[in-house]
């Protein structure tokens, strides 16, 4: 007896072509999404095609709205659907441009924000991309407000059906707080470079996928038009 293929149906395509193929589509509608990642690797690509592909709201903490633009437009990526929430500029910079000394209120007041702008777009279907939620963890508040934005953002993924993808940095969280995020994810994105010779190779794999196979083994990739599967390693 011929085995049939599991079509699966309701998924967010991510924007990378081999890898929607290979996961039938894309990751799961609704989907918590963690780009668990190396810096150097560049994992805002990754961000950047997630937004690229339907309606989308940016949260950017750690530069200005109008370089992450810049980025993704010098990439080709279309940026017709990314709505930019530029906390960076709102909390950091004055009127002039010039960074902000430190306020002892701010870092409370930036969780006020983000609290009244989730409420304010509700639960319209849209990507919500959050580069980073490292920034957040590592604002001076205390943890239960840190909890409550991850199981807000959580909450929205499951009440829209939309995707929401945060980047974790590695390497600058206590342990107990990655394993927070990474159990809390629906899907992992794991990003990391290393030397192969006298290159430095990036590669991903997705080593949690709720309710789906893992994509265990690690591909290659290239910073092109966005994120390009090397295809001597082709995923299909």
């Amino acid at each position: 007896m011929m085995e049939q293929k599991l079509i699966i149906k309701n998924v967010s395509p991510t924007g990378i072509a081999l890898l929607d193929k290979r996961l039938d589509g894309g990751l799961p509608s609704g989907s918590f999404v963690c780009v668990y990642a190396d810096p150097i690797a560049m994992p805002e690509a990754f961000l950047y095609q997630f937004a690229s592909i339907s309606k989308s709201y940016y949260l950017t903490t750690n530069r200005p709205a109008k370089f992450i633009l810049r980025d993704m437009q010098l990439m080709r990526i279309d940026t017709r659907n990314v709505n930019f929430v530029d906390i960076f500029t709102q909390y950091y910079l004055n009127e002039f441009g010039q960074f902000v000394v430190e306020d002892r209120y701010r870092d409370k007041e930036i969780f006020d924000f983000v609290s009244e702008y989730l409420n304010q777009i509700g639960v319209e279907p849209a990507s919500l991309i959050v580069d980073s939620i490292s920034f957040f963890l590592n604002l001076e508040v205390e943890w239960g407000l840190k909890d409550w934005l991850l199981n807000k953002l959580y909450a929205r993924s499951k009440e829209t059906e939309s995707p929401v993808y945060v980047y974790l940095t590695k390497n600058v969280h206590p342990v107990s707080v990655v394993y927070k995020v990474l159990d809390l994810s629906d899907v992992v994105i794991n990003v990391e470079s290393e030397r192969v010779g006298e290159r430095i190779v990036s590669k991903f794999a997705l080593p949690k996928i709720r309710g789906r196979r893992p994509i265990n083994e690690y591909f290659r990739f290239n910073i092109e038009e966005g994120v390009q599967v090397d295809t001597s390693r082709d995923i299909a």
